[in-house]
């Protein structure tokens, strides 16, 4: 009748029998005959065992076993029906070994091992992680407010900050980020105008109609679609995914006017390079190269 407990096989058990008891509460009643009895649930199934230790680790499954009853260890059960084949795991109760005689390493035990059932986790068991997230969300809305508050007092930070901590603009309005962009629009390229506006949809996309238009006001929108357009940037492709609501229709159009804006700019340098290469051009000479000595 093997049965096998943690990776231990007991192959050579001469006894089994399993112990299954309910919790029972005797009430008298006074004057009657008779008891009431209150059913309070079974208790954990027991299973004792007796047989010799067989295999040819016998000592490390002595100390695999005495290890899991000194330490309270639970370890994987399994038997058949006369065993108790319902119990998937255990917990060793009571362990006894003695060495045979004129035999080296083969010894009687004596082991009973109770059901093992997972305690329930307590009602608050998620609270430490939720309080974790939540302790980290304030930090990170803290830094993000410290981080837009210099970068009101320094506008040239502006995209150092946007780079370590994108979060900085969710704690700009759309007119104070317009008027740090417009104060260092000398020292942004298209690029990082790009850069900006797509962490911004990404942050608060709520934010960047308004944030245009406070360009707009300022007439300083207007070089940003040059440099955009000088550059190559694509801007849509900075905002792809991204619901803009009813800024799209302002987007696509600063878009389309840096795409129009490249456009004329390729075909001002091709009519600027065929320009040149006419009036560099001379009729005569392919004719002035002829070796003229070469006639008779």
């Amino acid at each position: 009748m093997p049965v096998r407990i943690g990776k231990i096989e007991l192959i050579g058990l001469t006894n089994i029998y399993t112990e299954d008891t309910r919790n029972l509460v005797q009430q008298r009643v006074p004057g009657q005959s008779g008891n009431i009895f209150q059913d309070l649930g079974r208790e954990p199934v027991t299973v004792v065992m007796e047989g010799i230790l067989l295999g040819e680790d016998t000592q490390g499954a002595l100390e695999e076993l005495r290890q899991a009853q000194m330490k309270a260890t639970p370890m994987a059960f399994a038997a058949d029906a006369i065993a108790g084949a319902d119990l998937t795991d255990v917990l060793i109760a009571d362990f006894q070994v003695k060495q045979l005689a004129g035999h080296e390493s083969r010894y009687s035990f004596f082991l009973k091992v109770k059901e093992y059932v997972e305690p329930p986790a307590s009602e608050d068991a998620g609270a430490a992680a939720v309080d974790e997230a939540a302790a980290e969300d304030a930090a990170a809305w803290a830094q993000g407010s410290t981080d837009a508050a210099a970068v009101l007092q320094n506008p040239d930070s502006l995209m150092e900050a946007v780079d370590s901590n994108p979060e900085v603009l969710a704690h700009l309005s759309p007119d104070e980020l317009g008027s740090v962009v417009t104060q260092t629009q000398d020292k942004l390229s298209g690029e990082n105008f790009g850069n900006l506006v797509g962490a911004l949809g990404k942050t608060n996309p709520g934010a960047v109609g308004g944030f245009l238009d406070s360009l707009k006001n300022s007439g300083s929108l207007g070089g940003f679609i040059q440099k955009l357009a000088a550059e190559g940037v694509n801007l849509m492709q900075k905002l792809k995914g991204i619901d803009l609501g009813a800024a799209l229709s302002l987007v696509k159009a600063i878009a389309g006017a840096g795409d129009f804006l490249a456009k004329l700019k390729r075909v001002v340098d091709e009519a600027t390079a065929l320009g040149d290469a006419v009036g560099n051009f001379d009729p005569l000479g392919p004719f002035k190269e002829l070796d003229m000595g070469a006639n008779p």
